[in-house]
């Protein structure tokens, strides 16, 4: 999907958007289908990180949720996250990595409030629902006392 067919895309003032972004297709694709049925969310997804981080400063105030994949050529995951939270501290950040990773690698960033949630791959469609959910609650709690 091109940038200009999401800036098109209409979206619902009632909803939040959730985006997704993996340099691959078939995972981008998989875990929107199993997004698809959460109710007042949008889902984008995003094989290029450039694309997804201009998407993201274009549509901030509504993003309550990026799924990013940890690895990726250019920009990668984490940087990603960090442009994101700067942007908008708000949005929740899920990093997804089918490598193993050490806790204490991203310590830093988890303590920093810059991830929210690490995720490793392969994950149930059942489970990445259940942590999307999760996370979108625990957004419009914050959101909700202020």
């Amino acid at each position: 999907m091109s940038i200009t067919s999401l800036e098109s895309r209409q979206i619902s003032p009632n909803e939040w958007l959730v985006g997704i972004v993996d340099d691959d297709s078939d995972i981008c694709m998989l875990f929107a289908d199993a997004l698809r049925g959460i109710g007042g969310i949008s889902i984008f997804t995003f094989n290029d990180s450039l694309e997804a981080l201009k998407h993201f400063t274009n549509n901030k105030e509504k993003y309550i949720l990026v799924i990013c994949d940890l690895m990726m050529p250019g920009l990668n995951g984490l940087d990603l996250v960090k442009k994101i939270k700067k942007l908008s501290p708000k949005t929740r950040t899920m990093i997804t990595t089918g490598y193993e990773i050490e806790p204490r690698e991203l310590h830093f960033d988890i303590m920093m409030g810059i991830i929210d949630r690490i995720i490793q791959k392969p994950i149930s469609m059942n489970g990445l629902r259940q942590e999307v959910k999760n996370q979108i609650n625990s957004c419009q709690l914050r959101i909700n006392k202020k």
